[in-house]
């Protein structure tokens, strides 16, 4: 008697784009793609959902990311969707996709019940390449016309709340409007936005986010830029909303292809819409004039004649610098950002919760060259002296103990699964040649998959023990070390934005807590390392493995006091 094959495992993914859809464009998606999985004999094994996401996107889609890691996991055999656009409607994504399909043999089906191929694929991105614009220009002209009639599409600003029945119509909130008042007064007066967002922290009141998110952690904090705005950002100060004029498509937003990030680009004047409504006005005319002449007046004395921010094109993306992400304020232990640049053009970095939300006293900004420079330095000394290489040494014996632990649960795992495979065999050949009803058999097999499977979930998590570990023979250790500490600091001081240096750096270094000191004083840290990272023999090579073996062994490092600033 022949054994029905298993059935291919599926899953579904379903997304709709944005807020003039409904939620239960989901619910549709969802039982078409059921009924595709029933009427193919797929056992459905789970649902991935976004919800008013663009298909353009990609890192904004939780559920997006789930399915690829799933498909990368090989946690399925099939995934179906309505249409190929769910997936994305980026022709180059939807090509790229289907490779990544491919390769972990995972295959895509849509509602016709058939599996997509190449040439399928093709002709969804020709279409997505003729639908985008379309979709576009039907978007912008419906917002267009809701604006000319007095509605407000998307988000509502702070100090107005949605009118309960009418989509797209603004209220006032009469306790927020009171917070905006409040704002422009104190700002009229020549108090920083830094001290009006400390303020307001300080005493709990509830920021903008707080009402949108009402779970958010931080919800009373507020930002100092959320007065001004950024570079293209109007701010609240800046929000002609408050004085009654609705201005739409002034700006819009692009898509940089290479670097798949959204930029922002200001509009000619005669694409502007801008409708009035004095119904929604909570600032007097005369207040609006004197905060606009205040900020043009600090806009002109900060970046000169012209009121705009110069930016340098030699400071580098966040993600590019070595200490970016590791530095830690001693103050509150907050995050520091990169918050301005030096006069050669290199970042410095600044407490967040200091430089943006005034919570906290540490204002001074540093040099994160200067500060990496002597961190290389002191690792150079420290991590090659006699000491570090001794406490490195006894760490890694605690490290192989753990290992060693491992190992002999890892052995029984195996052995346990090779009895579970051999029975399943044996069970399987007993069915074949029986011929007595087979079910208590067959569902003897089940239970003994069942195991098997958590057996393998288990050596799963375990990983494939020690094959970065070297043996325990003091002058084999002594050299590994040596080599990888030695290779790290050289490329610290050769190339440090280098990917494999600057993984490295951030797999050995947990983070650097920035002591405040005064003005033309030395920097004051102290380097936490994760000096596990350094027993793998692939510190520099493997991106995944060396960070995951990382074990916390603090003070490794102590504190350096040297730098100039």
């Amino acid at each position: 008697m022949a054994i029905a094959s298993p059935k291919k495992r599926a899953v579904i993914y379903a997304r709709y784009s944005s807020d003039m859809q409904k939620v239960t464009s989901i619910d549709g998606q969802l039982l078409l793609c059921r009924k595709v999985a029933a009427r193919n004999d797929l056992d459905v094994v789970g649902e991935f959902v976004d919800a008013a996401k663009s298909g353009l996107t990609e890192d904004t889609r939780d559920g997006y990311q789930r399915l690829l890691n799933g498909v990368r996991k090989q946690d399925f055999d099939v995934i179906i969707v309505e249409h190929f656009d769910r997936l994305s409607r980026d022709p180059a994504t939807i090509q790229r996709l289907k490779q990544v399909f491919e390769f972990n043999r995972v295959e895509l089906m849509d509602q016709k019940g058939v599996y997509a191929t190449a040439t399928d694929i093709s002709i969804a991105s020709l279409y997505n390449t003729i639908y985008k614009p379309q979709l576009a220009d039907k978007v912008r002209r419906g917002h267009d016309n809701a604006v000319n009639s007095g509605r407000i599409p998307g988000s509502y600003a702070y100090g107005y709340r949605p009118r309960p029945g009418v989509p797209g119509e603004r209220m006032i909130d009469e306790s927020e409007a009171k917070i905006v008042r409040r704002i422009f007064i104190e700002y009229t007066a020549g108090r920083s936005t830094r001290d009006i967002a400390a303020d307001l922290t300080r005493e709990g009141v509830p920021s903008p986010g707080a009402t949108r998110h009402k779970n958010k952690a931080g919800r009373t904090t507020w930002n100092h830029q959320c007065f001004t705005g950024g570079r293209h950002g109007r701010g609240i100060i800046g929000n002609e909303l408050y004085i009654g004029e609705i201005h739409w498509n002034v700006r819009s937003t692009i898509l940089n292809p290479e670097t798949q990030k959204k930029q922002k680009r200001r509009n000619p004047e005669e694409r502007h819409i801008i409708v009035k409504n004095a119904e929604l006005r909570i600032i007097p005319q005369a207040l609006w004039d004197s905060a606009q002449k205040v900020r043009n007046e600090r806009a002109i004395h900060m970046f000169g004649p012209s009121g705009k921010p110069r930016r340098r094109p030699v400071v580098p993306r966040n993600n590019e610098h070595p200490l970016a992400g590791v530095l830690r304020c001693g103050v509150c232990n907050g995050r520091m950002r990169i918050a301005q640049s030096s006069r050669n053009g290199g970042p410095r970095a600044a407490c967040a919760n200091a430089h943006q939300r005034g919570t906290c006293e540490h204002t001074r900004s540093f040099d994160m060259d200067v500060l990496l420079k002597d961190v290389a330095e002191k690792m150079e000394v420290r991590l090659l002296s006699p000491k570090a290489i001794e406490e490195a040494m006894r760490a890694w014996k605690e490290e192989r103990k753990s290992d060693q632990r491992k190992d002999s649960e890892r052995s029984s795992l195996e052995r346990r699964r090779r009895v579970l495979n051999a029975e399943i065999e044996r069970l399987s050949y007993a069915i074949a040649n029986s011929r007595r009803k087979p079910n208590e058999l067959i569902k003897r097999i089940d239970d003994c998959d069942v195991e098997r499977e958590t057996v393998e979930e288990r050596l799963r998590l375990l990983g494939n023990g020690g094959e970065n570990v070297i043996s325990f023979d003091h002058p084999k250790f002594g050299d590994r070390y040596r080599s990888e500490a030695k290779r790290l600091v050289t490329g610290l001081k050769i190339n440090p934005k280098a990917i494999e240096t600057r993984i490295a750096f951030r797999n050995l270094v947990d983070c650097i807590i920035v002591h405040p000191v005064r003005k033309r004083m030395p920097y004051e840290y102290t380097p936490y390392l994760n000096a596990a990272a350094l027993f793998s023999m692939k510190l520099l090579e493997d991106r995944e493995k060396s960070g995951t073996i990382s074990t916390a062994y603090y003070d490794t490092v102590q504190s350096g006091k040297s730098v100039s600033s």
